[in-house]
């Protein structure tokens, strides 16, 4: 993506303090146009729509941690919370994601009754985890699946086992070893969601990594996570990838760049597209924080990329961290090559955007 200009300043912090007026002011009572979404609607729910910019809005968008425009947070008539929908989605979708919510949430009544009387058998307990956390309910799934994982998972993992901890575990867990030790069945276990198990297993790795300064599960999420998706993906280099983080995220700047620099000189040497892949993740994460030693080590990076190669990518990012650097004729220059090798749709809709940018300074 283009350079995004300097962020706006936070909004004031809203009062507590909301008159009924004021909420009143924030309602409004039409919601959906198209007529088989409102049609669904009015037979199954009771819709508000709410402004997320005024007072009350600013605080209920906090308190439910609001993550995006639009959201719809649906609720129990109890008003509690069943499930949310984050984004834009189209009439046939949304309607398919409602009627997925309407009956999953008859699953939960039922399988919260029967956990009330503790007659909940164990594959209904990992489907009343699964329903909850497939509808958003991500506190109760993740309070659920720790007494789960405390009183019923034996000594081997059942099919129903990998249906809970695959998306609450990481690489010290003690059944990983297990877990890990067959690829194909947790493919056929998994099923469509095997890749987000996958991403969050890795974040949590990562995140408990970088708050343990713990480079010895780095290297198990590359030898041992890695090889596990790798298949499933296009991503740059999934070996890489967790060392970096953990170099950007514990703020070890001369390491990380010492790190790269040693791959790029060793197994990596002159492998031009690894080095941009290393370079480019490093100048996706540092944009807000704009570290000087990176940036101009970044910069370093893409021209050496570009001695071994002309490429869109190289010019384009030399151009992005040359605008970081506030360096902006340079940065118009290196974006007028980038046009120059533009082959894609994608490319060209890219620089397109850029360039305007600076036709309109």
């Amino acid at each position: 993506p283009p350079p995004p200009p300097l962020p706006p300043p936070p909004p004031p912090t809203p009062t507590l303090s909301i008159d009924r007026r004021q909420r009143q002011m924030c309602i409004r009572d039409r919601v959906y146009t198209d007529p088989l979404v409102a049609e669904y609607m009015n037979a199954n729910f009771v819709s508000v729509r709410l402004d997320g910019e005024c007072d009350y809005g600013r605080i209920y968008a906090s308190a439910q941690e609001l993550q995006g425009y639009p959201s719809m947070f649906i609720f129990s008539r109890n008003g509690e919370p069943v499930s949310r929908v984050v984004g834009f989605t189209a009439a046939e979708e949304l309607i398919s994601t409602l009627k997925g919510t309407v009956e999953g949430y008859k699953s939960i009544q039922l399988y919260q009754t029967k956990y009330e009387r503790g007659t909940l058998e164990e594959k209904e307990f990992s489907a009343y985890i699964s329903v909850l956390r497939e509808m958003g309910n991500q506190k109760q799934a993740e309070k659920l699946s720790a007494e789960y994982m405390e009183r019923v998972i034996g000594d081997k993992l059942s099919d129903n086992d990998i249906r809970v901890v695959a998306y609450y575990m990481d690489l010290e867990d003690t059944w990983w070893p297990e877990f890990a030790s067959n690829p194909e069945r947790l493919r056929k276990v998994l099923g469509e969601e095997y890749m987000l198990a996958m991403e969050k297993i890795y974040n949590a790795s990562l995140v408990k990594a970088v708050d343990e300064d713990n480079i010895e599960m780095i290297s198990k999420m590359a030898n041992e996570l890695a090889p596990l998706v790798e298949a499933e993906t296009n991503s740059w280099d999934l070996r890489s990838l967790p060392f970096i983080q953990y170099y950007y995220y514990t703020n070890q700047v001369n390491e990380l760049i010492d790190w790269v620099d040693q791959r790029f000189e060793s197994d990596r040497k002159d492998d031009h597209r690894w080095l941009y892949g290393a370079a480019a993740q490093i100048t996706d994460m540092d944009q807000q924080y704009r570290t000087p030693a990176l940036l101009n080590k970044e910069l370093e990076w893409f021209e050496t990329c570009l001695e071994l190669e002309e490429h869109f990518d190289y010019y384009f990012y030399q151009g992005m961290v040359l605008f970081l650097l506030q360096k902006p004729d340079q940065a118009k220059d290196s974006f007028v090559n980038a046009e120059s090798l533009a082959s894609t749709g994608e490319q060209r809709e890219m620089i397109s955007q850029v360039m305007g940018f600076f036709r309109e300074q």
